[in-house]
């Protein structure tokens, strides 16, 4: 029998829609129905790997090292969800068909898809768009599947935004940290990425560009992006 997986982004919505799909046999970590299982994640399941999970290095906060710019992003489990993530890697493995059901948001695509690229799902994929979690909207949305490629640029746009705040986070963090130090201040100067913010800065090192760096070896280009 085919098996089609509802991954929805918590356990509350999951018990909503696994109600309205006749699901109501309680498994590990889902819902199970004929045919159909509902599981959910719990936030995100994953993380963006820090520093030093690129280089050793990267344990001690050094100027010369500064910026740290991943070539390959690499996501780890969070270790407080991983019974979850387990869960429903497993499922993934298992199901024919996908049904992203988390929020109708960017970040809500984003938590979906970046579990469907690491557990290397390669099924078809679609999309339930739905706001509200009453059994009329839940019905409504179920009989207006999306497909899952209409909803893909959400995923490329909550990503950027990610990587976004780590560079920012990660580099200026220990850039005034360490610039702190060398004035006499002892504590970490913490700087956070730009989820809520109109604009956003980002760098790229860049041979081509005029501007040096007075805290790294080589030139910094900076441009400025918006945020759709």
């Amino acid at each position: 029998m085919t098996m089609r997986l509802y991954l929805c982004e918590k356990p509350s919505q999951a018990k909503d829609i696994a109600a309205v799909l006749g699901a109501s046999r309680r498994g590990d970590g889902c819902w199970l129905g004929n045919g159909v299982t509902v599981t959910w994640c719990i936030g995100h399941l994953l993380e963006t790997a820090p520093p030093d999970a690129y280089d050793a290095k990267y344990k001690r906060w050094v100027l010369a090292d500064l910026p740290i710019v991943p070539e390959k992003w690499k996501m780890l489990v969070k270790p407080k969800t991983a019974s979850q993530f387990k869960a429903v890697k497993r499922l993934l493995g298992e199901a024919q068909e996908l049904v992203i059901a988390t929020d109708a948001d960017r970040e809500g695509e984003m938590i979906a898809r970046e579990l469907v690229e690491h557990c290397r799902y390669r099924g078809p994929i679609q999309r339930l768009w739905l706001s509200a979690l009453d059994d009329a909207s839940i019905r409504k949305a179920l009989a207006a599947l999306k497909p899952g490629a209409e909803t893909f640029s959400l995923y490329h746009s909550a990503l950027g935004r990610s990587r976004a705040d780590w560079l920012i986070g990660m580099n200026m963090s220990r850039l005034f940290t360490l610039l702190g130090r060398q004035s006499g201040y002892q504590g970490v100067l913490p700087v956070a990425g730009c989820k809520h913010r109109p604009c956003a800065w980002w760098w790229t090192a860049t041979a081509a560009s005029p501007t040096s760096c007075p805290w790294r070896t080589g030139p910094l280009m900076w441009t400025c992006a918006t945020h759709p």
